[in-house]
């Protein structure tokens, strides 16, 4: 769906967010920002007090080396946290300002929804069903017995195969694959190029050859789940692998068959989860993070960028490392590492005072 722009007056953005403000309540607002990016008519905000001396008081000039313009501290707004001292201000107060600026970015940069549409382009099987309000782009290709949910967006080239299952208020992003009897729930995203239900890497050596096992399972991704860029998810070998609910899985991620990933999850870009791993609720990974085959990982658990969790991990643990280990453990030992030199000259030093 395409942002639009509105405008909103500090009061009519105060009274939407439901939160107190200071200063003119008249002022058109038409962006949110960073204070970074601060322009006549922008929304910031401050997760802190102590970062007031970056904002331009109502009678001061703050110079925006990124638009080459000067700003005067009464064009803007700034949400920052409840109890601040206003001075004058254009203030909104929020218990906590990022998630109010969030809802504000919503207010002013509201998605439009494009109108109804089937493209002349698109192939349609025998016996799909579309519910209502669903715009379908060009070239989209949907197999025989696919079900649309309403208010769902399917764009430019994407292929949903036969029997696949697409809940409502979806967005596909262009060259996106749903392939058998896979199912999408509900506010899903798919970014360009991802991969939903492609055979998992199963295969079997007689003589030297490798055999191909079937992969006769699907893929369950359920409601308010993101999928990035030319991410792949594997589709079970027997029953389903599974993405819960509310998780967000960055760029070129690899989840191999009969995984469960749990509600929640935060998985960056270029992690990769071996087949049959299960994962608990509220799991982060850190870019080029990998997690083997066969092991059980637990609820809350963080693993740093670069780590590799090769067995089974507790709740609530922090790793890092290679097989990964608590994250304190292998600070110190890389701290070690990069004193190898320096030990090993002692080393010497020491053997060369032998007799």
């Amino acid at each position: 769906m395409k942002r639009i722009r509105q405008t909103l007056t500090l009061e009519d953005l105060a009274n939407q967010l439901d939160l107190p403000f200071s200063g003119k309540a008249s002022l058109e607002l038409t962006h949110a920002c960073g204070l970074d990016q601060l322009r006549p008519g922008g929304v910031a905000y401050l997760a802190s007090a102590s970062g007031l001396s970056s904002v331009p008081t109502p009678r001061g000039i703050h110079r925006n080396h990124h638009h080459e313009e000067e700003i005067r501290g009464d064009e803007i707004a700034v949400i920052v946290p409840a109890g601040t001292k206003a001075e004058g201000r254009n203030f909104l107060f929020a218990h906590d300002p990022l998630v109010a600026h969030v809802k504000a970015t919503a207010l002013l940069h509201p998605l439009q929804h494009p109108e109804a549409q089937v493209h002349h382009s698109a192939i349609l099987g025998d016996n799909v069903q579309i519910g209502e309000n669903v715009w379908i782009g060009p070239l989209v290709a949907l197999y025989n017995g696919v079900r649309v949910g309403s208010g769902s967006i399917i764009h430019a080239g994407c292929v949903l195969m036969t029997d696949a299952f697409l809940g409502e208020d979806c967005e596909l992003f262009p060259k996106v694959v749903v392939q058998e009897e896979c199912i999408i729930g509900n506010r899903v995203i798919l970014q360009s190029g991802s991969v939903i239900g492609a055979d998992g890497h199963g295969y079997f050596q007689r003589e030297g050859v490798n055999q191909k096992i079937p992969q006769v399972g699907r893929v369950v991704i359920e409601d308010d789940v993101e999928i990035g860029a030319n991410t792949t998810v594997d589709r079970a070998r027997f029953t389903d692998t599974v993405i819960k609910a509310g998780s967000k899985i960055d760029n070129q991620v690899q989840i191999a068959h009969n995984v469960v990933v749990g509600e929640n999850a935060l998985i960056s870009a270029q992690s990769a989860i071996g087949g049959s791993a299960t994962i608990g609720h509220h799991l982060i990974l850190g870019g080029q993070t990998g997690i083997r085959d066969n092991v059980e990982v637990g609820n809350h658990v963080t693993a740093v960028a670069r780590s590799v969790i090769t067995t089974n991990i507790a709740d609530k643990q922090v790793v890092g490392g290679m097989p990964s280990r608590p994250v304190s453990q292998w600070r110190k030992t890389q701290a070690l590492i990069h004193r190898l030199e320096e030990l090993f000259d002692r080393l010497k030093n020491l053997e060369s005072r032998l007799p």
